[in-house]
């Protein structure tokens, strides 16, 4: 079976996430101090109690397996070299969530970057083989065999997809998202009523659009 290791440590196994870990009954908290001591195995424990919720979180953002993985790694590995600067004042599920939500925002930067260019390329070439109404044809096709409100939560800024994923995909309360994101939870609730409004309108869109067609 293949497993994700972090560098320090060949021990640190990450299994992957669809596996099933055999639970850990240990007090989190002295797991925790002893992590951050440098003990490598009371690390490896917080990572199997806590992997599978991180790497959901992850898949929810990024909605793809492999970047998932990554980021859940990368997760992982930023947190056990942010041990020392934890303070136990706060919830430890709460600080991982936060650095992996870091960290899927970096990859979803890193992937419009790279997805700018592909997509600048294929433009390019097809519209050297086809011409204008053909490239344009053949996108909106591509579009719409796409899931549908995958597509469309897709299409919304980050900070509003964020809030959607975390409470009603990932059922955490506004407390809990105003500690990851680090904003008020007034904030919060207001992204909130934006996003659902925004996401209505853009599905309210589609089906106008699609009933002119037919």
């Amino acid at each position: 079976m293949n497993e994700y290791l972090l560098p320090q440590s060949q021990s640190m196994g990450l299994p992957l996430p669809n596996t099933v870990s055999a639970p850990v009954e240990h007090d989190e908290a002295a797991l925790i101090t002893a992590s951050q001591e440098g003990d490598q195995e009371a690390f490896a424990q917080l990572v199997q109690l806590h992997q599978r919720r991180i790497f959901n979180l992850t898949f929810r953002i990024l909605r793809q397996y492999e970047e998932a993985s990554e980021v859940t790694q990368e997760t992982f590995l930023a947190a056990w070299q942010a041990l020392p600067s934890f303070r136990k004042d706060a919830r430890f599920s709460t600080w991982l969530y936060r650095i992996a939500y870091n960290c899927s925002m970096k990859q979803l930067e890193q992937r419009k970057r790279d997805q700018a260019l592909q997509t600048a390329m294929q433009e390019e070439r097809a519209l050297e083989r086809t011409g204008d109404n053909e490239w344009a044809n053949a996108q909106l096709e591509e579009r719409e065999t796409q899931a549908f409100v995958r597509e469309h939560l897709a299409r919304l800024p980050a900070k509003y997809q964020i809030v959607l994923i975390l409470r009603h995909l990932q059922d955490m309360s506004y407390e809990e998202m105003a500690e990851i994101l680090t904003v008020p939870i007034g904030t919060i609730k207001t992204h909130l009523f934006r996003a659902r409004n925004l996401l209505k309108e853009h599905l309210e869109a589609f089906e106008r659009e699609w009933k002119t067609r037919g």
